[in-house]
């Protein structure tokens, strides 16, 4: 008998509830950093500035920019 925290065990019991979250979030960052490339407008802040926020803020990165990092035109 084993005791401790099995890692593949966990994953393996809750990939149902992992998976989603993860396409999800994979899902805004490539939305967010597709629209931020294509974009002729302006951005609040430097281009380089939300592609970093996009990538290494999960989740909120990617919301934060479509919410407040586009301009209106």
């Amino acid at each position: 008998m084993t005791t401790g925290f099995d890692a593949m065990t966990f994953l393996r019991d809750n990939l149902i509830l992992i998976l989603p979250l993860f396409l999800l979030q994979v899902g805004l960052m490539l939305y967010a950093l597709i629209d931020l490339i294509r974009t002729k407008r302006p951005t609040r802040g430097p281009k380089w500035m939300w592609a970093l926020i996009i990538l290494f803020v999960n989740m909120l990165g990617p919301i934060a920019y479509l919410l407040i990092g586009r301009e209106e035109a």
